[in-house]
């Protein structure tokens, strides 16, 4: 399940918050306080119940959306990128 499939029908306010929340607790928190449905994969994904196998993860060079920075990485764990400059997550 890709979160970010998820989010796409929510308002850019909304998927920007999303983004930005630093943990699964904080996400989900969120979901709950705008009272957006989420739906059972989602939550699966997001707890980690279909997590990928991070020794099938690839690494990805991917801009950071909030300073530009190409310093990176795809966390399997968290199922988020990470930045290793700002420190911020997203989906």
């Amino acid at each position: 399940m890709n979160l970010e499939d998820c989010m796409k029908d929510l308002s850019p306010e909304l998927q920007e918050k999303a983004r930005a929340c630093g943990s699964v607790e904080e996400l989900v928190a969120l979901a709950k306080k705008e009272k957006v449905p989420v739906p059972d994969e989602a939550l699966a994904a997001i707890a980690g119940g279909d997590q990928p196998d991070p020794e099938n993860c690839k690494p990805t060079v991917v801009k950071c959306p909030y300073c530009g920075s190409t310093n990176t990485e795809f966390c399997c764990e968290i199922n988020m990128y990470l930045c290793k400059d700002c420190g911020a997550t997203w989906l």
